[in-house]
């Protein structure tokens, strides 16, 4: 299998499905992948999101955390010989669980992506989610007194 030398489109196409996640946007989030585009699980994951509309209900699901935010890190890319393009993603996804005392569920990700270049643009055909691990712990609410002139709340 040969190497295939990734186009910024891809890693764009990563960053903006963090963007979409996190601010719960299903309009962009439908853009980014095929029309029998998916997000399933890897492994043990059970999700099965398949379609725009399947997609439309995992942004739906996603309302039961109060904030997320998905930091992307690497990418790797392989094209087959039938030119089928493949890849791995990885990525911190944080989570803000429910509740007023705030706790952090940080989810260890690694996204096994298939590619389709549609169109005009490449679109993610499969995203397969594989959690690595969980780290939960307790985060505070930023507030502009944090900032005041000797940053005493950070302290």
């Amino acid at each position: 299998m040969a190497i295939f030398t990734a186009p910024l489109d891809l890693r764009d196409l990563a960053d903006r499905y963090a963007l979409a996640v996190d601010r719960r946007d299903a309009d962009i989030l439908v853009t980014l992948f095929t029309s029998d585009g998916a997000v399933t699980g890897f492994g043990d994951n059970p999700i099965d999101f398949r379609g725009h509309s399947g997609l439309r209900t995992m942004i739906e699901q996603l309302a039961i955390f109060q904030l997320t935010m998905h930091n992307v890190h690497n990418q790797t890319f392989t094209i087959d010989d039938a030119g089928q393009v493949s890849g791995e993603t990885t990525c911190i996804a944080s989570h803000i669980l429910p509740g007023a005392d705030w706790q952090v569920m940080d989810m260890a990700i690694r996204y096994h992506n298939r590619y389709r270049h549609e169109g005009d643009a490449w679109r993610f055909a499969e995203r397969a989610l594989e959690i690595l691990w969980v780290e939960t712990r307790p985060v505070r609410r930023f507030s502009a007194a944090m900032m005041d002139s000797n940053l005493g709340e950070f302290q």
